[in-house]
Formats: structure tokens, sequence, C-alpha cells
């Protein structure tokens, strides 16, 4: 009995169950897909507004690190007068044992013996005549990159000795303002790969940090100094750097600011191009190049960057001068670089002088 109702139940099912149309099977389809296109937006839209939130903390980080070095007494690169130092003991040593003058009564004994007149000396004076002439020997200048570096460094500059910069990381090497939107504190390391994925805080983060080659150093410094950084989207590290190609932004940013643990720096840009990092590649460059040993050398790599340089600027470089370069990644070459170059301001020079030399550039080729 109770299999024939099994059966019965079972036969009702099936006769109402219809095989499905053509059409049912298409819109389900089409629902099918527009649940995932829906997905695919949705993920797309939080990861969007995830970069958008990490884009603007960074950007405060860095700003806030600005405005504390803007605030800081050494801000402007001035330092508080230092009280008038004491003789050192050399000198003290120097000024006892220095020769007595020659007095009236020597002066009466040489005329004597050589038979001339004795002159009349006051005392505490020595005759012109017999005061020994010695030639000033030349002051070297110390501001020169040929000189300056024998010396040992001078103390890290104090605006830098703070939480935001050096105790937030002790591989912090200076802070950089460049470009369009370009607000970084740069970093070093032994290895070149390291601050590829990890940031100034040593987090782990794929848009890295803004670093100085390992090969390059401050003191003794580097001739040319290079700085990497990834080219982000949202604009962060060096994202807004190769907004330089458009000659209306080389125009309105001219300079580079690049303040060490020693020293503040002001640079003003002279070339700019995209190369591949390929050595088989046609537009090859050799960006490890940061010392040269003879001035000829110097002016066959300046010769090389003017010449595919994609502005023609009317400022001049010497051997005497300190370089830095920028470099970030380039869309148009494969495995592609965007460099920018910039010489140290010379003493003497200024920002308008400068920035008046760069608004003469011309375009002369793109990429």
């Amino acid at each position: 009995m109770a299999g024939a109702k099994k059966q019965r139940a079972k036969a009702k099912r099936a006769a109402g169950k219809r095989p499905r149309s053509t059409k049912d099977r298409i819109l389900r389809a089409i629902q099918y897909a527009s649940a995932c296109v829906c997905l695919v937006f949705l993920a797309i839209l939080i990861k969007n507004i995830s970069d958008d939130m990490v884009s603007y903390e960074v950007q405060w980080e860095n700003q806030q690190r600005l405005n504390a070095l803007l605030a800081s007494p050494t801000a402007a690169g001035g330092a508080a007068p230092s009280p008038t130092a004491a003789p050192t003991a050399a000198q003290l040593r120097a000024t006892s044992s220095a020769p007595p003058s020659a007095g009236a009564g020597q002066g009466n004994m040489l005329a004597a013996f050589f038979g001339t007149p004795a002159v009349s000396v006051p005392a505490g004076e020595a005759p012109a005549s017999l005061a020994p002439t010695i030639a000033p020997s030349p002051t070297p200048d110390m501001s020169s990159r040929f000189t300056r570096y024998q010396n040992a460094p001078p103390p890290m500059q104090a605006k830098f000795m703070t939480e935001d910069f050096y105790y937030a990381n002790p591989s912090f090497v200076g802070f950089l303002q460049a470009g369009v939107s370009v607000v970084e504190p740069v970093v070093y390391s032994v290895d070149n790969t390291y601050y590829l994925d990890y940031n100034f805080n040593n987090e782990r983060d794929e848009a890295g940090a803004a670093f100085m080659d390992m090969r390059c150093s401050l003191w003794p410094r580097s001739q040319q100094i290079v700085i990497h950084g990834h080219n982000m989207e949202n604009k962060t590290v060096f994202g807004s750097l190769d907004d330089m190609q458009d000659i209306d932004n080389l125009k309105a940013h001219p300079t580079v600011q690049f303040d060490t643990i020693y020293e503040d720096g002001m640079y003003v840009i002279f070339a700019a191009f995209s190369a591949s990092m390929n050595v088989e590649d046609r537009s090859y460059f050799e960006v490890a190049r940061y010392d040269f040993d003879t001035e000829a050398d110097f002016d066959a790599y300046l010769a090389e960057v003017r010449e595919r340089s994609m502005f023609d600027i009317p400022v001049d470089v010497e051997y005497a001068d300190e370089l830095l370069t920028l470099v970030t990644c380039s869309y148009h070459q494969d495995n592609g670089r965007f460099l920018l170059f910039t010489r140290k301001l010379r003493p003497g020079e200024t920002v308008e002088e400068m920035g008046a030399l760069v608004e003469q550039a011309e375009q002369v080729k793109r990429y």
C-alpha cells in the first residue's frame, strides 16, 4: 500500500515538472552573468576606495612631515649664533713664543758694526726693512666639492632629529620636494630591492618608498645622487614625476629641493627623457654612473644626456657641479624609466634666476 502511494506521488511530480524552454535558459544565464558583473564592479569599487584612502593617508602623513619641517627653527637653513670662541692652546703658545721686536739699542749696535747711521725705532715697532714679507696662502674654497668633503661630516641637521624623520626610521637620509606633487622622505638601504616593497615606516607596501641608490654616498658625496621611486597611479611616491614630461609643468616647477641629514640643497632641472633598462634595447641608458674619474668622462656623459633630453634647457652644467637624478617607471618602453636630471645651484645663484632660464626651454622630442 505504502509502495503504491510513493509511486503515485512520484508520477505526479514527474507529470508536473515541465522541461525548461530555451528562453528560460537564456534568461537564467543573463541573470548569472549580471550577478557576476555586479560582483566584479563591486570589488573594483572597493579597491579604488581603499587605494584612495591609502593615497590620502600617505599624502597627509607626508604633508604633516613637511609642516613639521617648515616649523623647525632651522628650516630656513639658519642656526643660532655661537658665542665667541676662546683662543685655543695652540694660539696661546703662538702668541707667547713670538720674537721680541727690535729696539733702538739693537739698531745702534748694528749701525756701529756696519758703519751705517743709527736708526731710531720707537719701542714695540720693527723697522720696515727688517719685517719679513710672507705671501698669504690661498684660502681653499670649502664650498667646492673638490675640497669640502675632505673634512669630517657636519652634525646631522636638528630639524631632522625628530619622530617624523630620523627617529621614525634611522635609514632616513633626506627630504625631497620635486615636480608637481612629489613630497617624500628619502631612505637608504644596502639592498636596492628592499624599499620597492616596504614603505618609510618599514611596513609591507606595494607603493614602497623613495630611496637613494645603494651605490651613492652622502659624505663624501657622490657627484651624482640617484633617487628611485614607484610610479603609482594614485600619485603617491613618484606617481606625479612623469607629469614633468609636459613642458608647462617643467616651467611651473623648474627646481627640486633635496635637504639631506647634513645640508640643504636646491637643484635646477637641465634634462629629462625616458629610456629602457634592457641592455639590448636601442633606447637603453645606463643609470649606474655616480662618480666620474675625469672631466672628459663627465663631459661625455653630459653630452649623451643632453642629446637624449626631450627638452632643450639653457642651464649650463660643469664638472665641478653636483647632480641629482630622479628615476621612476615609464610605460613607453619595455622595462622603461623616466629620468629627471638636475644640478645643484652654485653659490650666488637664485631660484628666480634659474627659473627664468628654464622658462626659455623648448620641447624638442617626446618620450
